[in-house]
């Protein structure tokens, strides 16, 4: 699913990615052990003609959403947000990547979920959106919780990262606040 306009928040641009993203600061991330360390394609090494795949396969999906997030003070793709609905059950779930390690911390995560979960709300109509993240991600669990989700779940020694066991913690937004 492509988007006409871009969405807007304060630091960020959120666009459709089209397959020239494909070989820039996107390659980079998707192959830096630290980058992708809390993801399921952390075992992967990508090519541009993967993530052109990928990019495609999403954007040509009406119930995928593949955004990137460009930082409105210096222009840079910074990283992605991705939301795969359904729309019979009106619930979706909401993953990231903040690439840019120089931009870690700033706020980009939950403006990125903030604005996502507002489109799929208000102009999907969904009811509910959904994460899932491994515990250890601190930083990722905080950027839910400020952009208004909660703790649903918490599924104990659910997946391996870095050769231990970890919780994966259920986060969730409901259209009504709840």
């Amino acid at each position: 699913m492509i988007i006409g306009r871009a969405i807007e928040t304060p630091q960020l641009t959120l666009v459709s990615l089209s397959r020239r993203h494909a070989s820039g600061p996107y390659l980079a991330w998707m192959n830096d052990p630290e980058v992708v360390r809390y993801t399921e394609s952390r075992d992967m090494k990508f090519t541009p003609s993967d993530l052109e795949s990928f990019i495609e396969g999403c954007n040509g999906n009406p119930s995928v959403l593949l955004l990137g997030m460009i930082d409105k003070r210096d222009g840079k793709h910074v990283g992605n947000i991705k939301l795969a609905f359904e729309p019979r059950h009106r619930r979706g779930d909401i993953g990231l990547i903040i690439g840019d390690k120089a931009k870690w911390g700033r706020g980009f995560g939950r403006e990125s979920i903030e604005a996502v979960s507002d489109y799929a709300f208000n102009t999907l109509n969904l009811a509910k959106v959904m994460a899932g993240c491994y515990a250890s991600n601190v930083g990722s669990i905080r950027a839910f919780i400020a952009a208004g989700w909660h703790e649903e779940a918490r599924r104990e020694r659910h997946a391996l990262c870095d050769g231990k066991w970890e919780d994966v913690v259920l986060l969730a937004r409901f259209r009504d606040g709840g």
